[in-house]
């Protein structure tokens, strides 16, 4: 199987094509056609599909790659142990594309707006280099306190462009439901590059978990002293993304 015969499968069978290709942790999908469901393609042994090579100005990843294969060869998109919104914020901060293959020919859409039609399969995410100035944190917490109990993941990303804070990025793992504190983002955006401000912004990110019961509540709670350990360790990983010769732009 190549990639070839991917298109090709994909021109014979137009929209009755289903790939078998497993799942991809960095797209949230799942690939696993029963039969009867139209011409299954399995594309399960296509080397592409997980795999890392470097390009001219940045990398391409095979889209089923597992997120420890992935942490080995590209860290810096993938750190050891971050969860899979993580890894998806770092390559949308990084503007990766995705490469769709379908109907016999392919397309390449922006990582934000991928969508996948049931004919279709995922055949490479390209990523440039991050940007100078661009710093992400993650941080997770998991309580084991029976109806209480919850998981919590944050992933943080900002960039200092002319001493202020741009492309800034919030977002809130619950119990595996995705929360985008947009209010804390737009505190951050276009101001200062002041760690002042984070108290305030990782109270709104808090927000964004509905405390109605003792679950909700203490994740809130714990989202506070969560967002601003991420923010401070973007803050920090921004500086040093900054050149040498641009260290007049850095900020105390």
């Amino acid at each position: 199987m190549t990639l070839r015969d991917v298109t090709n499968f994909g021109y014979l069978h137009g929209k009755r094509a289903r790939f078998r290709a497993g799942t991809s942790a960095l797209l949230g999908i799942s690939l696993e056609p029963r039969s009867g469901e139209g011409f299954i393609v399995d594309v399960t042994s296509l080397p592409e599909l997980t795999a890392v090579a470097a390009t001219r100005t940045g990398k391409t990843i095979g889209p089923f790659i597992t997120l420890e294969a992935l942490a080995a060869a590209a860290p810096e998109i993938a750190p050891p142990g971050a969860p899979a919104n993580a890894v998806r914020l770092r390559l949308s901060l990084f503007g990766a594309h995705v490469t769709i293959a379908g109907g016999g020919r392919t397309r390449r859409v922006a990582l934000a707006d991928f969508v996948l039609e049931p004919h279709e399969v995922p055949i490479a995410i390209e990523v440039h280099g991050p940007k100078p100035g661009l710093g992400l944190g993650d941080r997770q917490r998991a309580t084991a306190d029976g109806d209480a109990s919850y998981s919590l993941g944050v992933s943080v990303a900002l960039r200092i462009h002319a001493l202020k804070f741009s492309d800034v990025r919030i977002v809130l793992d619950f119990d595996g439901t995705v929360h985008r504190a947009t209010a804390a983002e737009e505190k951050l955006s276009h101001q200062r590059a002041d760690p002042g401000l984070f108290p305030e912004a990782s109270r709104l990110a808090a927000r964004s978990i509905d405390a109605v019961d003792a679950r909700t509540s203490a994740a809130a709670r714990a989202a506070l002293p969560l967002v601003t350990a991420a923010l401070r360790e973007a803050l920090d990983r921004a500086r040093e993304s900054i050149p040498a010769d641009r260290g007049r732009a850095r900020t105390s």
